[in-house]
């Protein structure tokens, strides 16, 4: 983990800045008590407090990861890459940055830390950062106890995950911006239509940040047919459908090996709000 990435650490237990040992093994807080943090094999660090829970199991980020390597959402990655040169943003908070596939395509170039608490995600996203030399950094921990300090990210992303406002605020600097990323009302909705007799549009997400300023929304919507009865099960399984849906109304897709669906994402802009 780079020294820019390290500097922006403070230590889960006291809030304390740290460093990094002299054998380059572990992550130490200069507070009145060392409290100490070892590296992965793989780079990252576990910063979750002891009642942080946990995230995506190891099946989960297989899934997400054999799907979104397929480049179906690769457009909407363009899209927040565009958005940050757009924002002449250059530290970058991915705050539930799962398996780490935006993660890393945003790293070129700038300095990136994901936070996840799925180990199993965060693991992931470590080995691919250390494989193409990206300098992306990445922790295990909880979106709601960042452990950063104050005002030191031009921006945060926030794609499907639980939005925290309060500490999303706390992390930005003065001037800084959130990207939060939505499924639209029409996303995945030829998927529902094999699924259900009587599909639904999506709603809005509930939680959206109140007290920052909405700088612009804007919605990105295509067309992906997936191939293969594979990666349509990897798809399925990333979304909430899965865990909703009837072992009857699963089984219309075990016959499938193409499907045709629209993709509608609603990309939301928040200038950093009081806190």
């Amino acid at each position: 983990m780079n020294k820019s990435i390290i500097e922006l650490l403070r230590c889960p237990v006291c809030g304390a800045e740290g460093g990094v040992s002299e054998d380059q093994k572990s992550f130490r807080c200069h507070g009145p008590r060392t409290h100490c943090f070892d590296f992965s094999k793989s780079g990252y660090l576990n910063l979750a407090g002891p009642h942080a829970g946990a995230g995506d199991l190891k099946a989960a980020v297989r899934a997400r990861t054999l799907f979104l390597e397929g480049g179906y959402y690769e457009p909407l990655s363009d899209e927040i890459n565009h958005l940050l040169d757009t924002l002449n943003a250059k530290t970058i908070l991915d705050a539930g940055c799962g398996e780490g596939y935006y993660s890393n395509r945003v790293a070129e170039g700038r300095v990136l830390l994901g936070v996840d608490l799925s180990s199993a995600g965060i693991d992931h996203a470590a080995k691919t950062a250390k494989r193409t030399e990206n300098g992306a950094g990445y922790v295990v921990a909880s979106l709601f106890t960042l452990p950063v300090g104050d005002r030191c990210f031009d921006a945060v992303l926030n794609l499907f995950a639980p939005c925290s406002e309060e500490e999303f605020c706390r992390v930005l600097k003065e001037d800084g911006y959130m990207i939060i990323v939505a499924a639209g009302e029409r996303h995945l909705f030829g998927l529902k239509s094999v699924l259900y007799d009587n599909p639904y549009s999506n709603s809005g997400r509930a939680d959206l940040p109140q007290n920052a300023e909405l700088v612009s929304k804007h919605n990105l919507h295509y067309e992906i047919t997936v191939e293969g009865q594979a990666q349509i099960e990897a798809l399925f399984s990333m979304t909430p459908y899965y865990w909703r849906t009837s072992e009857r109304d699963k089984a219309k897709l075990t016959e499938l090996q193409s499907l045709r669906t629209e993709v509608d994402f609603d990309i939301f802009v928040y200038k950093r709000g009081p806190i």
